[in-house]
């Protein structure tokens, strides 16, 4: 699937938990620093006056805090939403560098405390240094590779070849694979089968990369979209591996298990529907895209992001052809939680009328 790397899985609860937690804090403080400095100064927290403590009261310093505290929460609270692994670190550092020497600074100066509030202080300010130095040491950990007897050989459990072996000599099959194994832990089945033809396999690969780096259209539309493709066409592994990392790109299990019956359901929104249906038209054989369908499309992307997301689904149609071809079934990627099933090919359903769903 065409995404960017996340953190992994089995943390991102903890992860997002840490960097929204940490963001709403950074938020509380910045916004009372920046729009009442002298209360900020005097009575922060809750009436204790940590602050008044130790330097002079400056208007300019307190604002100039409450807009650094403000910045990091912007950072943190994006890394907590969408858990992309290079922005879940750059976020992490970043309030580190912030975070450290403000900790190191009070724990050297704890004299004008009470004993209290001197605990207070050390627990409170260890927290801002123990919680995201404990998130980057999990965001720094490989990905566990899964279970043997949850998941086949490569080139076996149906498949008609056999993959190409981690034994290979070819320094770009070499490379490819070790970007697998850093980004999901494993070699993915599709990739060995490439592997096969170096030359596709390359060409494939910037096919991925350009869709992943293309950011039009929000994450969320776009892999209901490749979900719903993925149903139509039949494809067990794309299933797998797109119902494991749906909940990275803001779609719930409550919302895969309502994809078979997307019309008729809450969970999706008018233009989520309309994109399930495009999704359906052009997954469709024949595929059949009626104008109305199409120009109510345009009423909500412009362009370039018809470009992303036709492209986005006619590569699921590519994945999903290619896997069925060679008989590829998943990897276990879903093991032990919901995994979206395939769906018989049907004619494309009537498109909805004034963007409205049934």
């Amino acid at each position: 699937m065409s995404k960017a790397p996340t953190v992994p899985a089995r943390f991102a609860g903890l992860f997002r938990a840490g960097l929204l937690g940490l963001g709403a804090v950074q938020t509380i403080n910045g916004l009372y620093a920046l729009l009442a400095p002298r209360s900020f100064f005097e009575d922060f927290p809750l009436g204790r006056g940590w602050v008044a403590a130790l330097p002079a009261y400056s208007e300019h310093l307190v604002r100039d805090v409450g807009g650094l505290f403000l910045a990091t929460a912007v950072i943190l609270i994006a890394a907590g939403i969408y858990l992309e692994r290079r922005l879940v670190g750059v976020a992490l550092v970043s309030f580190l560098a912030f975070s450290i020497p403000h900790a190191v600074f009070h724990f050297l100066n704890l004299e004008p405390y009470e004993a209290g509030d001197a605990i207070a202080n050390v627990v409170g300010l260890g927290a801002t240094v123990g919680i995201p130095t404990g998130l980057l040491f999990l965001l720094g950990r490989p990905a566990e590779p899964r279970p043997a007897s949850r998941r086949a050989a490569p080139g076996s459990a149906g498949s008609r070849v056999e993959g190409v072996p981690d034994s290979t000599r070819n320094p770009l099959i070499r490379y490819a694979y070790r970007q697998s194994r850093s980004r999901e832990g494993e070699v993915m089945d599709p990739l060995r089968v490439f592997a096969h033809n170096p030359t596709v396999m390359m060409g494939y690969g910037i096919f991925e990369l350009a869709s992943e780096r293309s950011q039009r259209v929000p994450e969320r539309i776009k892999h209901l979209a490749l979900l719903r493709a993925a149903m139509l066409c039949g494809c067990e592994w794309c299933l797998d591996y797109g119902s494991a990392i749906s909940a990275a790109a803001n779609v719930s299990e409550e919302d895969l298990r309502a994809l078979p019956t997307y019309r008729g359901s809450d969970r999706f929104d008018a233009v989520e529907i309309l994109v399930l249906d495009y999704a359906s038209a052009i997954s469709a054989t024949p595929a059949e895209v009626s104008d109305e369908l199409f120009a109510q499309l345009r009423e909500h992307f412009d362009e370039p992001q018809l470009v992303e997301l036709t492209s986005i689904i006619a590569l699921e149609n590519y994945r999903a052809r290619f896997n069925w071809a060679f008989g590829l079934a998943g990897q276990g990627y879903a093991d032990g939680a919901y995994c979206v099933r395939p769906e018989a090919a049907a004619r494309a359903p009537a498109p909805t009328v004034g963007g409205s769903p049934d």
